[in-house]
């Protein structure tokens, strides 16, 4: 993971950093720190194909509807699509909130990349892990961008959290 820093020195911001320093001014249209978190759409391809590799980057969020997989979308549901090249993202675990003192200014979830094979049906499990991050928005129009960290568990290198 090249990066910005100098050997010995890693971008590891809180949770609460993640939304407040990160997310919120990218949503709010504000200018971003170059080269920390990097610009791409994450569901485009597999994680280890990402121009960067492991690390960070703010993405577009792809909401759809029940609907959708009949050819429908909807820009307001609730449902996020994490397919991604030949595999999806499986959630591993439910929104947690993240505070700001007593108020809650996003929300966190963990997600498995896993392949599938289209004939057959089965799931391969990759290592590929990632941390999605959103904006807490009550109507969800705030939760048009996230800040998703990936990284392989099977790679020592990017081991500082889990």
């Amino acid at each position: 993971m090249a990066g910005p820093f100098p050997p010995g020195i890693r971008f590891v911001p809180t949770d609460q950093e993640v939304i407040s320093c990160f997310l919120r001014p990218l949503v709010d249209g504000l200018p971003v720190t170059p080269g920390v978190i990097h610009h791409s759409d994450i569901y485009q391809t597999e994680p280890w194909n990402l121009p960067e590799g492991a690390g960070y980057y703010y993405t577009p969020r792809h909401r759809m509807s029940a609907a959708a997989d009949r050819g429908g979308s909807s820009s307001t549901s609730a449902h996020v699509r994490r397919t991604a090249g030949a595999g999806f993202w499986h959630g591993k675990s439910p929104l947690v909130p993240i505070y700001n003192g007593a108020e809650v200014i996003g929300h966190k979830t963990s997600l498995a990349f896993n392949l599938k094979n289209r004939s057959t049906g089965f799931v391969t499990k990759t290592g590929w892990l990632m941390n999605e991050y959103i904006l807490h928005s009550p109507d969800r129009q705030l939760q048009t961008r996230a800040i998703c960290k990936i990284h392989n568990k099977n790679d020592a290198r990017f081991d500082f959290d889990e």
